[in-house]
Protein backbone atom coordinates (compact mmCIF):
# COMPACT_ATOMS: atom_id res chain seq x y z
CA UNK A 1 0.00 0.00 0.00
CA UNK A 2 2.78 2.39 0.99
CA UNK A 3 4.76 1.94 -2.47
CA UNK A 4 1.72 2.82 -4.23
CA UNK A 5 1.04 6.39 -2.30
CA UNK A 6 4.67 6.56 -3.44
CA UNK A 7 3.87 5.72 -6.75
CA UNK A 8 0.64 8.22 -6.66
CA UNK A 9 2.63 10.83 -5.36
CA UNK A 10 5.48 11.31 -7.81
CA UNK A 11 3.15 10.96 -10.86
CA UNK A 12 1.40 13.91 -9.05
CA UNK A 13 4.34 15.60 -8.23
CA UNK A 14 5.12 15.47 -11.67
CA UNK A 15 2.04 16.85 -12.96
CA UNK A 16 1.95 19.42 -10.33
CA UNK A 17 5.04 21.12 -11.49
CA UNK A 18 4.10 21.26 -14.96
CA UNK A 19 3.46 25.00 -16.85
CA UNK A 20 0.47 25.69 -18.90
CA UNK A 21 2.99 25.31 -22.00
CA UNK A 22 3.72 22.13 -20.80
CA UNK A 23 0.28 20.70 -20.58
CA UNK A 24 -0.33 21.59 -24.19
CA UNK A 25 3.06 20.49 -25.34
CA UNK A 26 1.83 17.34 -23.79
CA UNK A 27 -1.53 17.52 -25.24
CA UNK A 28 -0.42 18.18 -28.93
CA UNK A 29 2.41 15.24 -28.22
CA UNK A 30 -0.85 12.82 -27.68
CA UNK A 31 -2.15 13.97 -31.43
CA UNK A 32 1.65 13.13 -32.80
CA UNK A 33 2.79 9.33 -32.84
CA UNK A 34 6.48 10.78 -32.78
CA UNK A 35 5.65 12.23 -28.98
CA UNK A 36 7.88 14.94 -29.78
CA UNK A 37 9.05 17.59 -26.97
CA UNK A 38 6.72 15.83 -23.78
CA UNK A 39 7.59 14.99 -20.67
CA UNK A 40 6.25 10.96 -19.47
CA UNK A 41 6.28 9.15 -16.59
CA UNK A 42 6.92 5.40 -16.83
CA UNK A 43 7.54 2.29 -15.33
CA UNK A 44 9.30 -1.03 -17.11
CA UNK A 45 8.40 -3.37 -14.59
CA UNK A 46 5.68 -2.83 -12.15
CA UNK A 47 3.48 -0.26 -10.16
CA UNK A 48 5.24 -1.44 -6.93
CA UNK A 49 8.90 -0.97 -8.26
CA UNK A 50 8.46 3.38 -8.03
CA UNK A 51 12.01 3.73 -8.23
CA UNK A 52 11.96 3.11 -11.88
CA UNK A 53 10.08 5.75 -12.45
CA UNK A 54 11.25 8.09 -15.15
CA UNK A 55 10.97 11.45 -16.44
CA UNK A 56 11.77 11.87 -19.78
CA UNK A 57 11.55 15.19 -22.23
CA UNK A 58 11.38 14.67 -24.79
CA UNK A 59 10.20 11.27 -25.20
CA UNK A 60 9.29 9.03 -28.32
CA UNK A 61 9.68 6.21 -27.09
CA UNK A 62 7.04 3.14 -25.73
CA UNK A 63 7.72 0.74 -23.12
CA UNK A 64 5.48 -2.18 -23.29
CA UNK A 65 3.63 -3.97 -25.63
CA UNK A 66 0.00 -1.98 -25.05
CA UNK A 67 2.23 1.23 -25.28
CA UNK A 68 3.51 0.03 -28.90
CA UNK A 69 -0.39 -1.15 -29.95
CA UNK A 70 -1.96 2.17 -28.92
CA UNK A 71 1.39 3.94 -30.64
CA UNK A 72 0.18 2.41 -34.06
CA UNK A 73 -3.56 3.08 -33.09
CA UNK A 74 -2.38 6.70 -33.22
CA UNK A 75 -0.62 6.54 -36.39
CA UNK A 76 -4.04 6.08 -37.99
CA UNK A 77 -5.70 8.15 -36.49
CA UNK A 78 -3.36 10.83 -37.47
CA UNK A 79 -3.03 9.37 -40.95
CA UNK A 80 -6.78 8.75 -41.23
CA UNK A 81 -6.42 5.69 -42.22
CA UNK A 82 -9.56 3.52 -42.16
CA UNK A 83 -9.27 -0.10 -40.55
CA UNK A 84 -10.00 -1.95 -44.20
CA UNK A 85 -6.53 -0.59 -45.29
CA UNK A 86 -3.00 -1.93 -44.61
CA UNK A 87 -0.42 -0.50 -42.74
CA UNK A 88 3.32 -1.78 -43.19
CA UNK A 89 5.68 -2.45 -40.69
CA UNK A 90 9.51 -2.76 -40.57
CA UNK A 91 11.86 -3.46 -37.55
CA UNK A 92 15.29 -2.32 -37.18
CA UNK A 93 17.70 -3.35 -33.91
CA UNK A 94 18.84 0.36 -33.69
CA UNK A 95 19.00 3.58 -35.72
CA UNK A 96 21.42 2.69 -38.56
CA UNK A 97 23.28 5.52 -40.99
CA UNK A 98 21.83 3.03 -43.60
CA UNK A 99 18.24 3.11 -42.31
CA UNK A 100 15.27 2.15 -44.69
CA UNK A 101 17.62 0.78 -47.47
CA UNK A 102 18.21 -3.64 -48.50
CA UNK A 103 20.66 -4.86 -48.14
CA UNK A 104 22.78 -3.99 -51.29
CA UNK A 105 22.54 -0.80 -50.24
CA UNK A 106 24.50 -0.92 -46.82
CA UNK A 107 28.17 -0.38 -46.48
CA UNK A 108 30.24 -1.98 -44.19
CA UNK A 109 30.98 0.00 -40.48
CA UNK A 110 33.34 2.71 -41.58
CA UNK A 111 33.35 2.21 -45.51
CA UNK A 112 31.42 4.46 -47.98
CA UNK A 113 28.85 2.52 -50.25
CA UNK A 114 30.59 1.29 -53.70
CA UNK A 115 29.08 3.18 -56.78
CA UNK A 116 25.67 2.03 -57.64
CA UNK A 117 26.45 0.28 -60.86
CA UNK A 118 29.12 -1.94 -59.70
CA UNK A 119 26.41 -3.07 -56.56
CA UNK A 120 23.80 -3.63 -59.93
CA UNK A 121 26.40 -5.64 -61.46
CA UNK A 122 27.32 -7.80 -58.22
CA UNK A 123 23.28 -8.25 -57.66
CA UNK A 124 23.08 -9.94 -60.84
CA UNK A 125 26.28 -12.10 -60.42
CA UNK A 126 24.76 -13.14 -57.37
CA UNK A 127 21.37 -13.44 -58.49
CA UNK A 128 22.44 -15.88 -61.52
CA UNK A 129 24.55 -17.86 -59.42
CA UNK A 130 21.73 -18.15 -56.78
CA UNK A 131 19.15 -19.76 -59.19
CA UNK A 132 21.75 -22.16 -61.07
CA UNK A 133 22.51 -23.77 -57.85
CA UNK A 134 19.13 -22.88 -55.80
CA UNK A 135 17.38 -25.65 -58.32
CA UNK A 136 18.37 -28.52 -56.51
CA UNK A 137 17.73 -27.05 -53.12
CA UNK A 138 14.30 -25.79 -53.59
CA UNK A 139 11.37 -27.40 -52.73
CA UNK A 140 9.04 -24.98 -53.54
CA UNK A 141 7.50 -25.43 -57.08
CA UNK A 142 8.20 -22.00 -59.20
CA UNK A 143 5.83 -21.38 -62.05
CA UNK A 144 7.73 -20.51 -65.10
CA UNK A 145 5.74 -17.25 -65.00
CA UNK A 146 6.74 -15.56 -62.02
CA UNK A 147 10.25 -17.59 -62.17
CA UNK A 148 12.57 -14.36 -62.52
CA UNK A 149 10.33 -12.80 -59.47
CA UNK A 150 10.11 -15.84 -56.77
CA UNK A 151 13.79 -16.66 -57.20
CA UNK A 152 14.56 -13.10 -56.29
CA UNK A 153 12.04 -13.36 -53.76
CA UNK A 154 13.79 -16.74 -52.64
CA UNK A 155 17.17 -14.92 -52.76
CA UNK A 156 15.91 -12.27 -50.48
CA UNK A 157 14.19 -14.29 -47.82
CA UNK A 158 16.97 -16.57 -47.47
CA UNK A 159 19.73 -13.60 -46.96
CA UNK A 160 20.91 -12.74 -49.87
CA UNK A 161 21.82 -9.49 -51.18
CA UNK A 162 19.06 -7.70 -53.03
CA UNK A 163 17.50 -3.98 -53.91
CA UNK A 164 14.78 -5.58 -51.93
CA UNK A 165 13.62 -3.77 -48.41
CA UNK A 166 11.35 -6.24 -46.22
CA UNK A 167 7.78 -5.25 -44.49
CA UNK A 168 5.40 -6.46 -42.63
CA UNK A 169 1.52 -6.27 -42.46
CA UNK A 170 2.29 -7.38 -39.27
CA UNK A 171 3.02 -4.88 -36.34
CA UNK A 172 4.39 -7.09 -33.98
CA UNK A 173 6.12 -9.09 -36.24
CA UNK A 174 7.94 -6.42 -36.86
CA UNK A 175 7.83 -5.06 -33.34
CA UNK A 176 9.96 -8.88 -32.62
CA UNK A 177 12.18 -8.65 -36.03
CA UNK A 178 13.37 -5.47 -34.22
CA UNK A 179 13.94 -6.86 -30.57
CA UNK A 180 14.85 -10.67 -31.86
CA UNK A 181 18.78 -10.24 -31.82
CA UNK A 182 19.54 -7.20 -29.11
CA UNK A 183 21.77 -8.59 -26.79
CA UNK A 184 21.66 -7.99 -22.53
CA UNK A 185 22.75 -4.49 -21.82
CA UNK A 186 22.21 -2.74 -25.04
CA UNK A 187 21.62 0.72 -24.70
CA UNK A 188 20.75 1.34 -28.25
CA UNK A 189 16.99 1.51 -28.56
CA UNK A 190 15.07 -0.31 -31.34
CA UNK A 191 13.04 1.04 -33.80
CA UNK A 192 9.63 0.03 -35.67
CA UNK A 193 9.25 2.17 -39.06
CA UNK A 194 5.44 2.53 -39.96
CA UNK A 195 4.29 2.46 -43.87
CA UNK A 196 0.77 4.22 -45.29
CA UNK A 197 1.56 1.86 -48.35
CA UNK A 198 -1.92 3.61 -50.40
CA UNK A 199 -0.38 6.70 -50.23
CA UNK A 200 3.47 5.99 -50.81
CA UNK A 201 2.37 4.47 -53.99
CA UNK A 202 0.09 7.39 -55.19
CA UNK A 203 2.77 9.43 -54.13
CA UNK A 204 5.05 7.37 -56.56
CA UNK A 205 2.65 7.07 -59.47
CA UNK A 206 2.21 10.96 -59.71
CA UNK A 207 5.34 11.40 -60.27
CA UNK A 208 6.71 12.19 -63.76
CA UNK A 209 9.18 9.65 -63.46
CA UNK A 210 7.27 6.78 -63.28
CA UNK A 211 5.16 7.31 -66.45
CA UNK A 212 8.77 7.65 -68.12
CA UNK A 213 9.47 4.26 -66.58
CA UNK A 214 6.25 2.82 -68.15
CA UNK A 215 7.00 4.25 -71.33
CA UNK A 216 10.60 2.94 -71.79
CA UNK A 217 9.50 -0.34 -70.19
CA UNK A 218 6.89 -0.66 -72.88
CA UNK A 219 9.11 0.43 -75.83
CA UNK A 220 11.51 -2.29 -74.75
CA UNK A 221 9.21 -5.08 -74.23
CA UNK A 222 7.77 -5.24 -77.83
CA UNK A 223 11.31 -5.58 -79.18
CA UNK A 224 12.23 -7.79 -76.48
CA UNK A 225 11.70 -11.85 -77.91
CA UNK A 226 11.29 -12.80 -73.73
CA UNK A 227 9.06 -10.42 -72.66
CA UNK A 228 6.97 -9.72 -75.89
CA UNK A 229 3.34 -9.73 -75.17
CA UNK A 230 4.13 -8.23 -71.29
CA UNK A 231 4.28 -4.38 -72.10
CA UNK A 232 1.77 -3.89 -69.34
CA UNK A 233 4.92 -5.75 -66.56
CA UNK A 234 6.81 -2.65 -65.97
CA UNK A 235 7.47 -4.39 -62.77
CA UNK A 236 10.29 -6.38 -64.72
CA UNK A 237 12.17 -3.24 -65.25
CA UNK A 238 13.23 -3.59 -61.63
CA UNK A 239 14.57 -6.88 -62.16
CA UNK A 240 18.39 -7.82 -61.64
CA UNK A 241 19.77 -7.83 -65.00
CA UNK A 242 23.44 -7.92 -66.59
CA UNK A 243 25.31 -5.47 -68.29
CA UNK A 244 23.63 -5.94 -71.85
CA UNK A 245 19.93 -5.83 -70.52
CA UNK A 246 20.44 -2.76 -68.17
CA UNK A 247 22.22 -1.06 -71.84
CA UNK A 248 18.29 -1.89 -73.23
CA UNK A 249 16.42 -0.93 -70.27
CA UNK A 250 17.96 1.22 -67.33
CA UNK A 251 16.51 0.01 -64.09
CA UNK A 252 14.60 2.71 -62.65
CA UNK A 253 15.50 5.38 -60.05
CA UNK A 254 12.74 5.36 -58.12
CA UNK A 255 11.22 2.63 -55.58
CA UNK A 256 8.96 0.24 -56.14
CA UNK A 257 5.95 -1.35 -53.98
CA UNK A 258 5.12 -4.99 -54.64
CA UNK A 259 1.96 -7.06 -54.76
CA UNK A 260 2.69 -10.88 -54.91
CA UNK A 261 1.32 -14.14 -53.97
CA UNK A 262 3.20 -15.83 -51.08
CA UNK A 263 5.54 -18.43 -52.59
CA UNK A 264 6.65 -19.85 -49.25
CA UNK A 265 5.38 -20.90 -45.55
CA UNK A 266 7.96 -18.67 -44.30
CA UNK A 267 7.22 -16.06 -45.76
CA UNK A 268 3.15 -16.35 -45.42
CA UNK A 269 4.02 -16.87 -41.49
CA UNK A 270 5.85 -13.77 -41.60
CA UNK A 271 2.99 -11.65 -43.37
CA UNK A 272 5.35 -9.95 -46.16
CA UNK A 273 5.37 -6.95 -48.13
CA UNK A 274 8.08 -5.93 -50.31
CA UNK A 275 9.52 -2.73 -52.01
CA UNK A 276 12.08 -2.63 -54.69
CA UNK A 277 14.63 -0.21 -55.01
CA UNK A 278 15.81 1.24 -58.35
CA UNK A 279 19.23 3.00 -58.55
CA UNK A 280 18.85 5.73 -55.16
CA UNK A 281 20.00 4.00 -52.63
CA UNK A 282 18.67 6.98 -50.06
CA UNK A 283 15.32 8.00 -51.94
CA UNK A 284 13.05 6.30 -48.94
CA UNK A 285 15.16 7.16 -45.65
CA UNK A 286 15.04 10.83 -47.32
CA UNK A 287 11.58 10.69 -47.88
CA UNK A 288 10.92 9.96 -44.21
CA UNK A 289 12.86 13.06 -43.25
CA UNK A 290 10.13 15.19 -44.97
CA UNK A 291 6.89 16.78 -43.76
CA UNK A 292 3.99 14.92 -43.66
CA UNK A 293 5.70 12.06 -45.26
CA UNK A 294 4.10 8.60 -45.51
CA UNK A 295 6.28 7.06 -42.82
CA UNK A 296 6.59 7.39 -39.18
CA UNK A 297 8.53 5.63 -36.87
CA UNK A 298 8.32 3.88 -33.13
CA UNK A 299 11.32 4.17 -30.98
CA UNK A 300 11.45 0.97 -28.45
CA UNK A 301 12.94 2.25 -25.00
CA UNK A 302 16.18 0.05 -24.42
CA UNK A 303 15.75 -0.48 -20.74
CA UNK A 304 12.44 -2.36 -21.07
CA UNK A 305 13.26 -4.63 -23.87
CA UNK A 306 14.14 -7.79 -21.88
CA UNK A 307 10.06 -7.43 -21.04
CA UNK A 308 8.66 -6.94 -24.03
CA UNK A 309 10.80 -10.02 -25.32
CA UNK A 310 8.73 -11.63 -22.78
CA UNK A 311 5.18 -10.01 -23.89
CA UNK A 312 5.83 -10.60 -27.17
CA UNK A 313 6.48 -14.69 -26.15
CA UNK A 314 3.35 -14.81 -24.08
CA UNK A 315 1.25 -13.53 -27.10
CA UNK A 316 2.51 -16.37 -29.33
CA UNK A 317 4.86 -14.11 -31.75
CA UNK A 318 8.11 -16.48 -31.26
CA UNK A 319 10.62 -17.55 -33.82
CA UNK A 320 9.44 -20.75 -34.55
CA UNK A 321 6.10 -19.16 -35.43
CA UNK A 322 7.39 -16.49 -37.59
CA UNK A 323 10.03 -19.04 -39.29
CA UNK A 324 8.20 -22.25 -38.85
CA UNK A 325 10.99 -24.93 -39.76
CA UNK A 326 13.74 -26.31 -37.64
CA UNK A 327 15.74 -23.88 -38.18
CA UNK A 328 13.31 -21.07 -36.51
CA UNK A 329 12.53 -23.63 -33.68
CA UNK A 330 16.40 -23.83 -33.02
CA UNK A 331 17.01 -20.02 -33.48
CA UNK A 332 14.34 -20.14 -30.70
CA UNK A 333 15.78 -21.74 -28.24
CA UNK A 334 18.98 -20.02 -28.71
CA UNK A 335 16.77 -16.86 -27.77
CA UNK A 336 15.65 -18.53 -25.19
CA UNK A 337 19.65 -19.73 -23.49
CA UNK A 338 20.41 -16.13 -24.44
CA UNK A 339 18.38 -14.71 -22.21
CA UNK A 340 18.61 -17.41 -19.21
CA UNK A 341 22.76 -18.22 -19.10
Amino acid sequence: MFRAIVFFGLIMSAIVSYSGESRLALKGARDDPRGSGVMTVYACASLANAKNIEIRMPDDTVASLSDFIERVHRFRELWNTSADRELWFRGESKNHESKLRPKIYRPPEKRRMRPVSELLKIENDLYEEFQRCGVQLCDQRIEEEEWDWDWYFLMQHHGGPTRLLDWTDGALIALHFALRDKPKGDADPALVYVLEPDRLKDQLYALPETALTIKDWRDYAKEDPYYKGKEDKWENAYLPGDEEDLRKMNIPKLPLLLYFPHITRRVAAQRSRFMVFGTSESWLSDEFEKANSPIGEITIEATCIPSLKIELRESGVVESVIFPDLDGLGREMNQLWQDRK
